[in-house]
């Protein structure tokens, strides 16, 4: 059934209360025989509400829906059956067959981008309407209910794109998922589509429907609209107008339906819950937080009038290229490898970026996206925030929150992805296979070395201009030689007068072993050898323990893991290591079987070598397994001495970190246990003590305020430790306690100094 007319009216609506308005008119809202549920399935709210959390998610999953259909368009106009050996066998693959290198600067990504995938805003300021058009295969009347108004599966022969390896869509659900983020009522959408004349050779028209939400005490449901005859509806094979024009300028307000196109699909959103802002603005950080680094890019054009700007269009593409490399710490500008070997015996590529720190005055800074990601295709899965690497497991508190660690799954087979991500692809699953590349992962960001001198670095900057205050210590001493049970509070957590001559004298000193900034890696290796030449080496490898052992080479940081020319490395033997490659050193980390017999000699032959001809460099690891390590028995208590004997000196610094900085703050030294706690002396809350008081006063307010404070938070951190919170996340502990001791920082000086002169005398 041709309506054409009626799709005109459905283009034109920007609101779901005039595509309502048109549906009512017509007398088809409450036609029964003119709708179909979603995917043939009553109650299928159970579906549609069980997926991405938030908009911006949800609209992801119809950019990801794009652009498998772009690339299964190329696939099929090509003559190559999409499920056959002659297809692409990933969505690189795919790409590079067909548009080759994207990251060549003579590819027009602008020009791409406005030709294949646009997403535009119309409709009211408040609540706009979110239209995606995609220049892919389309669809044609008759497919529609086993394509876009299917669910979970398509037909007999299971979900649409379930057996086609280069696209990235697998169960047939995720294009619904923003239906809940459409209007509040109704949750309307409007699909148009047409395929190709290059890909279909009998006439064929454009094809759409509106999916709309039918409210029901024990069937509530989507469903579709059709024509009268129970078909898709037509509009005619004519070219439509769909698309805002090409190459408008910067700022220019471009109306949202002005180009015609012969093909491909739109999918219109009424009243989508986006951010109250030009799309170019929020809207865009949201999507591009996701899309770290699509394959395709995508170009979102701002419509409305209301909010008209310099900016009016923006593409989304490769965010991890558009960080200023003066920005990130050496070493790291192009993501530093670590290659994570799983017990499935798939590879996960990692990539390590680490910023540096933002500065707060510039309001032109790019604040980068941190934490741990997961990505398939360039496409941000689940995630962790920086609290991963702040944990013991991996213990770099100082750079944490300055920290990106991209996980690429997309290697992974079908199973293992379902074991590491839910359907929805925002939540990990707590699954044996996420345990094991979790861990594996924390070891070897702890023990690289270029993340440990930083972190170390990191912790020497924040107190290089520390003071220590031996006058204030040694009186401090005197209050601690006549309380024991104070003295026993500070010696269990700081370190004591035998151990101050080991604390560091001169924190703003260099420090030992800082990454090589002037390491310049070439773009292929000429050799993987140690210092000595070799390339066979034997190390002792502890019963279900790690050991490592590192070469010498000459290539770039993100030889094993960049798109292009990327190193591989082959195994050969019964163990096979994660590895990490940084400043000239690649580093594998080898682990013992549980089972393994002592004196068992595991030989494991390396091959490095990469697609453009280099290699291959061959290595041979030789491990002989040895006795487990012997885990340090704890000393019995020695019995309690006198706080005079043996009083503790507290590691208190003063820092100076201006008058809205916390008046204490608790850090942790690299690679130990120690706490230091360092007092603010440019706080507010001090200045405003002292002036309260008379200047011959003012020492006794210092030295109040600092190690009343001191005294207090040593007691928190006491009773911090005891509880279960303390081993999972100590860090937040610490700030729990940085912030208490704010609070009473408020009053720590006349509770000290004024409060004993009130206090009642004795009859």
């Amino acid at each position: 059934m041709q309506d054409k007319q009626l799709l005109d009216e459905f283009l034109a609506a920007e609101t779901e209360e005039a595509a309502l308005e048109i549906l009512t008119k017509k007398g088809l809202l409450n036609d029964e025989k003119r709708w179909r549920f979603l995917g043939d399935m009553p109650n299928n709210q159970s579906i549609v509400h069980n997926q991405q959390t938030t908009a911006a998610a949800a609209l992801v999953e119809k950019v990801t829906n794009a652009i498998d259909a772009i690339l299964m368009r190329k696939v099929r106009a090509a003559g190559i059956d999409p499920r056959g050996s002659k297809a692409p066998q990933n969505m690189i693959d795919a790409v590079d067959k067909f548009y080759g290198d994207l990251t060549d600067d003579k590819v027009d990504v602008r020009k791409l981008a406005e030709e294949s995938m646009i997403l535009y805003a119309t409709g009211t300021k408040a609540s706009p309407s979110i239209s995606l058009y995609d220049a892919g295969e389309g669809q044609l009347a008759e497919d529609f209910p086993k394509t876009f108004c299917s669910l979970i599966f398509g037909s007999a022969e299971g979900a649409y794109k379930g057996a086609v390896e280069f696209t990235q869509g697998r169960f047939n659900m995720g294009g619904t998922g923003v239906l809940p983020f459409c209007g509040d009522n109704r949750k309307m959408q409007l699909i148009v589509s047409r395929v190709p004349d290059d890909m279909c050779s009998k006439p064929h028209e454009w094809a759409f429907t509106i999916f709309c939400f039918f409210p029901h005490k024990s069937k509530p449901s989507w469903k579709y609209l059709v024509g009268a005859d129970g078909n898709i509806m037509t509009a005619g094979a004519e070219p439509m107008a769909l698309v805002p024009k090409l190459a408008a300028k910067s700022g220019e307000l471009c109306p949202p339906r002005e180009r015609k196109v012969p093909g491909g699909t739109l999918i219109k959103m009424y009243n989508f819950k986006a951010p109250r802002s030009n799309i170019c603005g929020e809207l865009f950080r949201k999507l591009e937080d996701y899309l770290l680094k699509p394959v395709l890019p995508l170009r979102l054009i701002e419509c409305r009038e209301g909010y008209k700007a310099n900016v009016m269009q923006t593409t989304i593409w490769n965010r991890l290229a558009k960080w200023n490399r003066k920005n990130i710490e050496p070493g790291f500008e192009d993501g530093a490898s670590i290659q994570i070997k799983l017990f499935t015996g798939e590879t996960v590529p990692a990539e390590v970026r680490v910023f540096k720190i933002l500065d707060k005055d510039d309001p032109d800074a790019d604040a980068p996206q941190t934490g741990l990601r997961a990505l398939i295709n360039g496409q941000s899965h689940a995630k962790r925030d920086t609290q991963f690497f702040k944990t013991n497991a991996v213990d770099l508190e100082h750079i944490a929150g300055s920290m990106l660690v991209t996980l690429d799954c997309t290697s992974l087979n079908q199973t293992s992805r379902n074991a590491i991500f839910m359907a929805n692809r925002e939540t990990f699953r707590d699954d044996d296979l996420l345990k094991d590349l979790f861990k594996k992962l924390q070891r070897e960001l702890k023990n690289h070395e270029g993340l440990k001198a930083l972190n170390k670095q990191r912790y020497e900057e924040k107190i290089k201009n520390a003071t220590s205050d031996d006058l204030g210590i040694s009186a401090l001493e005197e209050l601690l030689a006549n309380d024991p049970s104070l003295a026993d509070l500070f010696h269990s957590m700081m370190p004591g007068k035998v151990a101050a001559a080991t604390v560091k004298q001169n924190p703003g000193d260099k420090v030992v072993g800082d990454p090589k900034e002037d390491y310049v890696g070439k773009e292929f290796p000429t050799y993987f050898k140690r210092a000595d030449g070799m390339v066979n080496v034997k190390i002792s490898l502890p019963q279900d323990d790690d050991a490592r052992v590192s070469f010498n080479t000459d290539v770039v940081n993100n030889y094993f893991s960049r798109p292009k020319h990327a190193g591989k490395v082959k195994f050969v033997g019964q163990l096979e290591p994660t590895f990490h490659l940084f400043n000239g050193r690649l580093t594998f980390t080898f682990h013992a079987p549980k089972k393994a017999v002592v004196g068992t000699a595991l030989m494991t032959q390396i091959e490095v070598a990469d697609d453009a001809g280099h290699g291959p460099f061959k290595l041979v690891v030789t491990a002989t397994i040895a006795p487990p390590r012997e885990k340090t028995e704890p000393k019995p208590p020695k019995e309690p001495q006198h706080a005079q004997e043996s009083p503790s000196r507290p590691d208190v610094i003063e820092v100076m970190n201006g008058p809205e900085g916390l008046p204490l703050t608790i850090e942790k030294v690299p690679n130990t246990n120690r706490l230091q706690l360092a007092v603010n002396k440019e706080s507010k809350l001090l200045e405003q003590a002292k002036n309260l008081k008379k200047p011959e006063e003012v020492p006794a307010v210092e030295f109040v305020f600092k190690y009343g404070l001191a005294l207090i938070a040593m007691g928190l951190l006491e009773n911090a430790k005891q509880t279960p919170e303390w081993k999972t996340n100590e860090e937040q502990c610490r700030k729990n306690i940085q912030e208490h001791c704010a609070g009473v920082a408020r009053v720590i000086v006349p509770l000290c100094l004024t409060l004993p002169q009130k206090l009642p005398k004795a009859a």
